[in-house]
């Protein structure tokens, strides 16, 4: 009797010695769980029910943690397909996300939010190239693959907007090299209906040091501005594109009012007595001209904002946007128009500077921004 109660005492102390074990371990598995290492989890509880299958809990545990991992591996692979941009599988893999995972249910909708983000941003994109139809394709397919969205909708409202926005029509910038090769003494009235007059056109200056005549650099730069105005988007003319001709200042102003010319731009040099003189100048019409004072401001204005432009650009000496009344090619013209000195080829330093391809650039560059600039604040 005495041993059976001695036994019956030691079976009571070992299955309690091995529930307190059990216990641990299962504590153990917890802490795994709670550092969503559910990978280890589920290899600690698989190899716990090994030795306690017949534990209800265990059990409960074991299956949550496959359920968490499976749900989180769905995660991952939807994170990879975003990246790669194939929103079908990403769609497919969150698919396999488990509601009893809440953070994994709350991932799913930052991830479905991410790639809703880049359907828009990818939309905005096209819509600033003006690529309409592939962003209305784009936003069709998000629609596909999602349904309908308040922001998908927001933006599909906007690019059909654009879209069908009446295309405003471009302006036209008529480039006027100045000079030609040869000189013409003829004369001309200084404006309409003026009885003063003016050679018809003249041959310009030429560099001190590199030698070049100013003809040639004007329809040098001219054909420059030309090429870069166009790939902003401007319609141009050029009123010569050789220095075998001959047309005079009046002429050309004309040539500008037919054909329309939104702005008509001069391009010249400077020459002076004086070889110090430096710096860039535009010119333009004052009020009191008695031609065209009707256009004194937004040729002043136009000026201004060249030469400011083009100041910046080079660093070069601000001579200033200056009032002169004759000038003929701006005295014939029907739109706002400007004469630009680029610098003085009386200047060695100058001229050498107007020769190299970089200064060159900087200047066109100063003068699109001029352009730009103009009709920015109409």
């Amino acid at each position: 009797m005495v041993l059976l109660l001695s036994l019956s005492v030691l079976f009571t102390g070992c299955k309690s010695s091995s529930r307190e074990a059990f216990n641990t371990k299962m504590k153990e598995g917890e802490v795994l769980l709670q550092a969503e290492k559910y990978g280890e989890a589920v290899e600690f509880f698989e190899a716990l029910y090994k030795e306690n299958s017949d534990s209800i809990t265990l059990m409960e545990k074991l299956e949550y943690a496959i359920t968490l991992e499976a749900s989180r591996n769905a995660l991952k692979k939807a994170e990879a397909y975003l990246e790669e941009e194939n929103y079908q599988e990403v769609l497919k893999s969150l698919e396999g996300v488990h509601q009893e995972d809440e953070k994994g249910v709350l991932l799913k909708e930052a991830l479905l939010e991410d790639m809703k983000k880049e359907f828009l941003s990818k939309g905005k994109t096209l819509l600033e190239k003006e690529a309409f139809d592939e962003a209305l394709a784009l936003l069709k397919e998000y629609e596909r693959l999602r349904g309908e969205d308040s922001d998908i909708l927001v933006l599909h409202e906007t690019i059909l907007e654009e879209k069908n926005k009446p295309e405003e029509p471009k302006k036209l910038i008529v480039l006027n090299a100045g000079h030609q090769k040869v000189q013409d003494k003829n004369q001309e009235p200084l404006g309409p209906g003026s009885s003063e007059t003016k050679n018809r056109v003249t041959s310009g200056t030429r560099g001190v040091a590199t030698g070049i005549y100013e003809y040639e650099l004007n329809l040098l730069m001219a054909e420059k501005l030309e090429k870069r105005l166009l790939e902003e988007g401007f319609l141009v003319k050029m009123v010569r594109s050789s220095h075998e001709v001959s047309i005079s200042n009046k002429e050309r102003a004309e040539m500008a009012n037919a054909w329309g010319a939104d702005l008509y731009i001069s391009i010249h040099a400077n020459g002076s007595e004086n070889s110090r003189k430096q710096g860039i100048l535009t010119i333009y019409p004052s009020k009191d001209n008695p031609f065209v004072s009707h256009l004194s401001d937004e040729s002043r204005r136009l000026s201004e904002l060249l030469h400011d432009a083009m100041v910046e650009k080079t660093g070069a000496n601000p001579v200033g946007a200056v009032p002169m009344d004759h000038m003929a090619s701006l005295n014939w013209s029907k739109s706002p128009a400007t004469i630009i000195e680029m610098g003085y080829m009386s200047n060695r330093e100058e001229d050498v500077l107007l020769s190299e391809e970089a200064y060159q650039a900087k200047l066109v560059e100063g003068m699109v921004e001029g352009i730009k600039a103009y009709f920015s604040f109409e």
